[in-house]
């Protein structure tokens, strides 16, 4: 009779916490080969945990994919040479899903994401501090990150490249300090405050230009993708031209150009 009692008490003991683990689940947004979820800072290492969030953060999308085109990283192989993270179609892709996911991310939360690209996932996290902007990489196109021992020792198989305003994170090491290569921060873009404060000089002393400056604002937020305006034939030309790009049988400069020629015939 114990015995029963006490399995009775065990299945409604796991089945509590079954539960519970489900009400707790992260939400997901998922779009074709994109996915966004928000996760506790605290289920991240120690040195996150311990950081002071500035979330949800007052990011434009411009200022999001400005940073999206710098990150750049290097294989470390005998080929290996420095290529971006994210190629133009994926910013165009993930730009306006990251903006807002910035703007809404909780205080106590980071933004996680994976990003599906031919050869295969690209996923990390973002997250703000005061000062900075925070890039986490687990993997970039299927290339899972393969870090230093604790000790510091052992080596990696990629790394973040850090460009001009670019740092890598340190961590504490068994044998001090130790730069994490996957992990790079930059100061959040202060040039978007200053040309803020001096367009509000502006239209302090010239109330006339305020509504040109709303009028030509707007479809900064507004504006459509080229795709949602776009028939069918150009779609299909614009996906054969990301193929080519992503199989690097043409480069940044041509796909760019190549691009605004189709936009520029069709739109």
């Amino acid at each position: 009779m114990r015995h029963h009692l006490y399995q009775t008490f065990i299945l409604i003991l796991v089945s509590g916490l079954i539960s519970g683990c489900a009400s707790t689940k992260e939400k997901k947004l998922q779009t074709k080969g994109f996915t966004l979820s928000y996760k506790n800072k605290s289920s991240a290492d120690s040195t996150v945990s311990k950081m002071q969030l500035n979330h949800p953060l007052k990011v434009s999308e411009a200022e999001v994919r400005n940073y999206l085109k710098s990150l750049v990283f290097e294989e470390l192989s005998l080929f290996g040479k420095q290529k971006p993270v994210f190629l133009s179609h994926d910013i165009d892709r993930i730009g306006r899903l990251l903006t807002k996911a910035l703007r809404r991310v909780p205080s106590r939360k980071i933004i996680h994401y994976e990003l599906e690209t031919p050869r295969g996932a690209t996923s990390g996290d973002i997250f703000a501090s005061k000062k900075h902007i925070h890039w986490r990489f687990d993997s970039i196109k299927g290339m899972g990150f393969t870090g230093r021992a604790k000790t510091g020792w052992g080596h990696v198989n990629w790394r973040m490249v850090p460009q001009s305003g670019q740092k890598y994170q340190a961590v504490q090491k068994l044998l001090g300090d130790q730069a994490q290569e996957n992990w790079i921060f930059a100061e959040l873009q202060p040039s978007s405050k200053k040309q803020k404060n001096a367009r509000q000089k502006n239209l302090r002393s010239d109330p006339s230009k305020n509504q040109a400056t709303v009028s030509s604002s707007e479809p900064a937020d507004n504006m459509d993708s080229p795709s949602k305006n776009s028939n069918p034939d150009l779609e299909e030309k614009l996906e054969f031209l990301r193929d080519l790009h992503e199989k690097e049988l043409i480069d940044e400069k041509e796909y760019d150009q190549k691009k605004k020629e189709l936009l520029d015939t069709y739109l």
